[in-house]
């Protein structure tokens, strides 16, 4: 599941995009501007940018470039298949354009594609992990992480804006199915906490985990 924001006048495409994307299990933000999708990815830990391309460039010069700064995934949305080349030039991230009309199908995969790419390298504050190359640095210094911590991090990088309930950190990081091993996540977890730092991971009463980088 990825957080991903759309940015589009249209208010009917706004809703259909959501609806299509929820349906994949991702978790959508809407805006008609570029001044309020500023804000949201502004206080964002980590999203997928959805922009139409009619916006005006002058206003979206920021956001790109604080995209940019953090690495994020962004999906142009045209009716001009012209504008294609400009477009990827525009921005200098992970970035991939999608061509009007579309079905839901192809934003699914537009989107999946785009999260394929980028999910090999995670980025929060001061964390930057190398999925390929399982690699992972805090402030540039290399971590010593074994492969269990390693995974379990990423797990937690992946949904920085949500907890995660020991099960489901289970599922993902170990493959187990059984809810009496989540003394194993907890175990795993002050290990973590005493490599980044006693406040990054946060415990969430009554649920689980969530990361949390400055």
């Amino acid at each position: 599941m990825a957080t991903i924001l759309i940015i589009d006048p249209d208010t009917a495409a706004r809703t259909r995009m959501c609806e299509a994307l929820e349906a994949a299990g991702h978790r959508c933000l809407l805006t008609e501007n570029i001044a309020e999708g500023y804000e949201i990815a502004r206080q964002s830990s980590r999203l997928l940018t959805i922009l139409n391309a009619r916006l005006s460039w002058a206003e979206s010069f920021a956001l790109l470039r604080l995209l940019e700064e953090k690495a994020w995934p962004l999906l142009f949305i045209t009716a001009d298949a012209s504008t294609v080349r400009h477009l990827h030039a525009l921005y200098q991230g992970p970035r991939g354009v999608l061509l009007a009309p579309y079905d839901g199908n192809q934003l699914r995969h537009s989107v999946a594609m785009l999260l394929s790419e980028t999910n090999s390298q995670l980025t929060l504050g001061a964390l930057r992990m190398d999925v390929e190359n399982r690699e992972c640095t805090l402030d540039g210094d290399l971590l010593t992480l074994t492969a269990q911590e390693f995974s379990l991090l990423q797990a937690l990088m992946e949904s920085p804006d949500s907890p995660l309930t020991r099960e489901e950190l289970l599922r993902t990081a170990w493959g187990y199915h059984s809810a009496g091993e989540t003394r194993t996540v907890d175990v795993h977890i002050q290990r973590l906490r005493r490599k980044l730092g006693t406040s990054c991971i946060e415990t969430v009463y009554k649920l689980g985990y969530r990361l949390k980088m400055a």
